[in-house]
């Protein structure tokens, strides 16, 4: 859709906490339409099996992302919500489901790696690690130089012991050069007794977690190279479909380096479907 621009370089994209519960149309989309590969992390070897293939370009690997010390895996009975932190039940317990979900049914010794020790100059970051998202990325700071864009799923009030609130996460992230973009998804939860369509996972306004997509600041998006601008330009359009973004974006390219992107895109916008999204 996009085939005017184009990387040249493999848009790296970190899939940490990879497990194939969740979906995540977004990084498909963009692999499957761009020059990518995709690295991966998962701890939980059921989970990590599953995510075997013979794709050259997806590699995965059965460690976690943290500190560089061995931890405890506490595996839940809702795999989605094992960590090596344990659930915070006095107040999970004020929603439908999660007191049973998150009980621990086994724990597992695994290694962890930090961030900074990974190889590959990342460029897209996903996180979903349940509540050890802080760890990752104060152990990580060094790495997220090159990086342009990272979703990560926080909880404005911790689901675990020891986790940090989505406002001290952010923080960490925005001191490293970044700016919150936009939400791609917000999960609310209601409070027990209460039910709302007969769906005890609907919610109502209580906000239970926030999958957050930060990019680099305007201050660090005017530093960027050709091929870093053109990789994030890819990241917004095919993962979020910030198109108003990627046309600011296109007009920045179109006057520092020359380009002439920018009437070709406004012709693509004609026949794209927007949304407002909340």
């Amino acid at each position: 859709m996009l085939d005017f621009i184009k990387n040249k370089s493999p848009l790296i994209i970190c899939d940490i906490g990879a497990s194939p519960i969740d979906k995540t149309d977004f990084i498909d989309e963009l692999y499957n339409e761009t020059y990518s590969q995709i690295i991966g992390f998962e701890p939980n070897i059921e989970e990590y099996n599953k995510l075997k293939t013979a794709d050259p370009n997806k590699k995965f690997y059965n460690y976690a992302l943290g500190d560089g010390e061995d931890k405890i895996l506490n595996i839940c009975k809702e795999p989605g919500m094992s960590s090596f932190l344990k659930p915070n039940l006095d107040y999970l317990k004020k929603f439908h489901g999660f007191e049973e979900w998150a009980k621990i049914t086994s724990q597992e010794k695994v290694k962890t790696k930090k961030l900074n020790e990974i190889d590959e100059k990342i460029d897209f970051i996903k996180i979903d690690v349940q509540g050890y998202e802080y760890e990752i990325l104060i152990n990580g700071l060094e790495k997220l130089e090159n990086v342009k864009v990272i979703q990560i799923e926080t909880s404005p009030f911790p689901l675990y012991h020891g986790e940090k609130f989505s406002s001290e996460i952010l923080r960490l992230i925005e001191n490293s050069g970044f700016m919150l973009h936009m939400f791609n998804n917000i999960n609310t939860r209601v409070f027990k007794p209460m039910i709302l369509g007969n769906n005890k996972m609907m919610g109502l306004n209580h906000l239970f977690q926030l999958d957050c997509v930060m990019v680099k600041n305007f201050e660090e998006i005017n530093k960027l190279s050709l091929e870093s601008m053109t990789k994030l330009i890819l990241i917004m359009f095919y993962s979020f479909k910030s198109y108003d973004f990627v046309d600011y974006l296109i007009s920045l390219m179109d006057e520092k380096y020359g380009t002439n992107n920018l009437e070709k895109y406004r012709l693509l916008l004609k026949n794209l479907k927007m949304s407002k999204r909340y």
